[in-house]
């Protein structure tokens, strides 16, 4: 897969030297949740993160245009696992797990006056060890995890919309939704979690947030 985006950049730095292209930053809210099946007991929720990064915009004519990125990606999801204990009695334990990812999105845009549309694919790669915080009866522990319980490339699509505000300035917001899993299955970290039976968890992104194109 790795091979697969080495040609796409490639074939993007050999489009740049024919045609005219734009060069943008951007950033933003992602609210970012895991689709899978949890263990009993527990429900999974999404989680507020960030992403910030930089885009190349590569017009193919007056409407559409093809826009590489590099995104910078804080995501993950939250859940809550509902325990029923002799002596302690019910509770939640409540859990946020944080991924960061860096994304390569290769979107091909459509403009239609100051609205554009997009839709495309993302390469992911997972950066720094995933944290992990914890709340029960009142107390909050947070750590670092084991990276190799989590797959290290993530694959996915996705489709957004946005309004240019002005030549330079635009607001956008984009769905993104994985393909592979984000874990590895064979690692029991989850089910000692109490999160999941099978460890089969895609990831889903909602980005909401702004840039700037010269």
């Amino acid at each position: 897969m790795r091979k697969i985006v080495f040609l796409i950049a490639l074939s993007i730095l050999g489009f740049t030297q024919a045609h005219a292209q734009k060069f943008g930053f951007k950033g933003g809210y992602n609210y970012s949740s895991l689709n899978g099946e949890v263990a009993q007991n527990s429900t999974l929720k999404g989680l507020n993160g960030f992403y910030v990064g930089a885009l190349m915009e590569l017009p193919m004519g007056d409407v559409l245009a093809l826009q590489p990125e590099i995104i910078y990606s804080r995501q993950g999801a939250a859940w809550e696992y509902e325990y029923d204990v002799l002596l302690l009695g019910k509770g939640v334990i409540k859990s946020d797990l944080r991924l960061d990812y860096l994304n390569i999105p290769v979107m091909a845009k459509v403009n239609l006056g100051p609205l554009f549309l997009q839709g495309g694919v993302q390469f992911g790669f997972l950066v720094n060890n995933p944290e992990i915080s914890v709340s029960a009866l009142g107390n909050r522990i947070s750590k670092e995890l084991d990276k190799d319980a989590y797959a290290a490339f993530d694959f996915g699509v996705g489709a957004g919309l946005g309004i240019n505000l002005s030549e330079h300035f635009f607001v956008e917001a984009r769905y993104t939704h994985s393909l592979t899993n984000a874990f590895d299955p064979n690692n029991n970290s989850l089910k000692n979690l109490q999160i999941s039976n099978k460890n089969n968890f895609k990831n889903a992104v909602l980005a909401l947030g702004l840039g700037v194109k010269f």
